[in-house]
């Protein structure tokens, strides 16, 4: 096992509001807080949205170091496969207002696993949530949609990354953190090249919470819950 057994809570709310329009339904159904009936909830504190949900540049910060930024045309050229999957998923995405981020993926080092950045953005608020869309390439040569990684998704590997980077130089993290290129059925998460990642946000008025877990093979390695910095507030919408 590389990592020793690591878990603690970090505060990472900041107090800070603004209000907020029906806009935000699109991004409160993309972490999975949907009901069937009016559903009462707040507002998502907006202000810094867009600087900690955004993909940091700096080597530092940049949970994508390890993954080749690569445009649609060079990714597509000599893979209809992918074309068609990228584009057969992010129609739903349209729907609800997400746009690509860019005329880029990232790719991993064998080509194997390819992430699309989309965002929703409002012209009230600005953006308010990232995400990335992760495809892999099977054995048959065939590329599958594996998951979305939504914003608190994002801030919750950060976070870990963060914690982590005293092994960075003995493995690559992001094989620890990120989906592998074919997966097993897990709504909760994830498999990773080295063993799977578990993320699970809740959305609550006083804090918006994500527990991420890390495991090496069957072994956690890493386990936090991390208070975001993104909360709700108390002005309800209708879904």
């Amino acid at each position: 096992m590389i990592f020793p057994f690591i878990t603690f809570t970090v505060n990472l709310t900041e107090n800070r509001g603004i209000m907020i329009n029906l806009a935000r339904r699109n991004f409160i159904k993309n972490v999975g807080f949907v009901s069937a009936t009016t559903l009462f909830c707040g507002s998502l504190v907006a202000q810094s949205t867009l600087e900690n949900f955004s993909i940091s540049e700096t080597d530092e910060g940049n949970i994508l170091a390890k993954f080749s930024k690569v445009t649609f045309f060079d990714a597509f050229l000599l893979d209809q496969s992918l074309a068609d999957c990228y584009k057969k998923s992010i129609l739903n995405w349209e729907k609800t207002g997400y746009a690509a981020s860019g005329n880029y993926c990232f790719s991993s080092s064998d080509g194997l696993l390819k992430m699309f950045p989309m965002h929703l953005q409002t012209e009230t608020t600005g953006k308010v949530d990232n995400v990335l869309l992760c495809f892999g390439k099977d054995l048959n040569g065939d590329w599958k949609s594996l998951r979305s990684l939504s914003g608190f998704d994002l801030e919750a590997i950060t976070v870990a990354m963060h914690d982590l980077n005293i092994y960075r130089n003995e493995v690559n993290l992001s094989h620890y953190l990120f989906p592998a290129p074919t997966q097993k059925l897990n709504p909760y998460g994830y498999d990773t090249r080295k063993g799977s990642v578990s993320l699970q946000t809740i959305l609550a008025m006083e804090q918006t919470v994500t527990k991420i877990i890390i495991n090496e093979g069957n072994s956690i390695v890493y386990q936090k819950e991390i208070i975001s910095k993104h909360s709700l507030t108390a002005d309800s919408f209708f879904v």
